[in-house]
């Protein structure tokens, strides 16, 4: 059954999700938690997680919690593999202390998991690149000129996976045009993003996760066309993550 991860309420916005088949986590009384995730954060979220498979669709809320793709990754007891679908390669040092963060959770994940042996950033900003250097050929980038300018099909052949895939998805890797988000965005296609999934679907898959919700759209002049604009994605993601995994 996928989790939906509700912090700011965003997905009370989109009616397929209040079908009784996701399993809704209440995460909005949860302090300590906005781009930032403290200790007794970390501790009561692990908690909400144990609820939850790791082997499902988790959706997350605004990229402001993608550090929950962290704690999950935490949860896996085998060598995987990190693919991870995101404008920003989130690999930033710590900038208070060991405090887990939205742009840090894969250099830290990277630090702290020996499980983890391999990671693929997907639709970087090229201008981010440099972030990820120090960890040799442990991390692997296909930058956004590289979707924009290079044969999908090369890309592909490039992406050697050797372990089990932990995937995770930041919509704001998407071009404006498919969806919006709340962070600067990229330019990856519907289409793009399709062949990406089918590809990652020859490889068993131990877990998925999706943020980068808008919490702007509950606001009176945001509700109607961009809740209705990003809940035909949503949906249209989570029925192809259905068909293909």
């Amino acid at each position: 059954m996928p989790s939906v991860f509700n912090f700011t309420h965003v997905y009370e916005a989109y009616a397929f999700m209040q079908d009784e088949a996701f399993s809704w986590v209440d995460c909005a009384q949860v302090e300590g938690t906005d781009c930032y995730c403290d200790t007794e954060a970390e501790k009561q979220l692990k908690e909400l997680m144990a609820q939850q498979p790791l082997k499902d669709v988790h959706w997350i809320d605004s990229g402001d919690y993608h550090y929950l793709s962290k704690l999950w990754t935490d949860c896996i007891e085998v060598p995987f593999t990190l693919v991870v679908l995101d404008h920003h390669p989130d690999m930033q040092r710590p900038m208070f202390g060991e405090l887990l963060s939205c742009g840090s959770w894969v250099r830290v994940a990277l630090e702290q998991n020996p499980m983890l042996k391999q990671v693929w950033l997907i639709g970087v900003d090229d201008k981010l690149i440099e972030e990820t250097s120090g960890f040799g050929d442990k991390v692997k980038v296909v930058s956004e000129s590289n979707l924009l300018h290079k044969p999908l099909d090369e890309i592909i052949r490039e992406i050697q996976i050797d372990y089990p895939v932990y995937l995770s998805i930041d919509k704001d890797v998407m071009s404006p045009n498919e969806c919006t988000t709340n962070w600067d965005q990229g330019s990856m296609s519907w289409r793009q993003l399709e062949i990406l999934l089918k590809q990652l679907a020859k490889y068993e898959v131990l877990g998925i996760d999706i943020c980068g919700e808008e919490p702007k759209i509950l606001t009176e002049c945001c509700y109607g066309q961009d809740a209705k604009f990003n809940a035909k994605f949503n949906e249209g993601l989570y029925n192809l993550i259905k068909e293909i995994f």
